[in-house]
């Protein structure tokens, strides 16, 4: 009997012990943070540094969103712009008539909320020198004086004012509404590149004023320091940023790899300034030429 008693000890043992589970790794990722700098460079069109031209003046808009419709990494500087290796891409509508952004579903973020997450799986291993965005909406603040405004007698004009801007850069964008401070714009429509909104807000003598406009914006900078050897399509807005040290995606990722994307807004918002004090006045037909972003700066961290 003690030989059976053994066997059956043996055998509930071998029954209640097993291995522990196995846990699933979730799979290594692309963090990307993207940072709004206003002290970053200031580029042109071709990525060479810039000044503000004699008689224009500009400022550092206070940025409160951004949205993206692409992203893109890219082996070297002769890869076309359509075989790069896409991170990301916005559905697009032909609710408008014919194919448009859809701005509604636009990937959006700020400087609390800019973090956008990519499987390594999901992307062909290899090394990357550059990467590119299309940058398709902006929502910032900036400030302007109401100068040259019909206002009852005996109050002055020069009232310093804020207005939050909303502008549409892509090559295309269908909009159904977006939404200011206090008031929401019905659009229904596409909007070509260029097309902003704008909600005024002033204190005059005690009252306060608001007031929407609508406009286009005649440029939009796009910096493309590769435009040479790998030019993007015409009123896209995709800018264009070189890693200083280039980007690898391993073929067996064992970690997570982080990059940070710097986006200059430094003196992004340009117009021309017709009597030289460096403020602007729409009122005094003081033309906005320039709304785009300044340069496009990606570090491996």
């Amino acid at each position: 009997m003690r030989y059976i008693f053994g066997f059956l000890v043996l055998s509930v043992f071998g029954l209640t012990s097993c291995e522990e589970p196995m846990v699933e790794q979730d799979p290594y990722q692309l963090i990307i943070t993207f940072t709004l700098d206003d002290q970053a460079d200031r580029q042109d069109n071709l990525g060479n540094p810039a000044t503000i031209p004699a008689g224009n003046a500009a400022q550092s808009p206070d940025f409160k969103e951004m949205g993206i419709h692409f992203l893109g990494l890219y082996p070297d500087k002769f890869t076309a712009y359509d075989q790069g290796v896409t991170l990301l891409s916005t559905p697009t509508t032909d609710q408008g008539g014919i194919k448009a952004i859809d701005f509604d579903q636009e990937f959006m973020f700020n400087q609390e909320d800019n973090i956008l997450k990519v499987n390594l799986d999901d992307i062909e291993p290899g090394i990357y020198e550059y990467i590119r965005s299309s940058i398709a909406f902006q929502k910032y603040e900036i400030d302007f004086n109401l100068k040259g405004a019909n206002l009852p007698n005996g109050i002055d004009d020069d009232i310093d004012a804020k207005g939050l801007v909303a502008s549409f850069l892509g090559y295309n964008t269908y909009i159904n509404s977006y939404q200011l401070n206090d008031q929401t714009v019905q659009v229904q429509q596409n909007k070509a590149q260029g097309y902003f909104g704008m909600e005024t807000s002033a204190d005059i003598s005690g009252f306060p004023f608001s007031e929407i406009i609508e406009a286009t914006a005649p440029q939009t900078t796009v910096p493309n320091p590769i435009f040479d050897s790998s030019p993007v399509p015409a009123e896209s807005c995709v800018v264009t940023g070189r890693f200083p040290e280039a980007l690898i995606i391993p073929a067996d990722p064992s970690k997570d790899i982080e990059i940070e994307v710097i986006i200059s807004t430094n003196n992004s918002f340009e117009w021309v300034d017709t009597n030289g004090n460096g403020v602007y006045e729409p009122l005094l037909q003081e033309q906005v030429v320039d709304m785009g972003t300044r340069g496009f700066f990606p570090v491996v961290q």
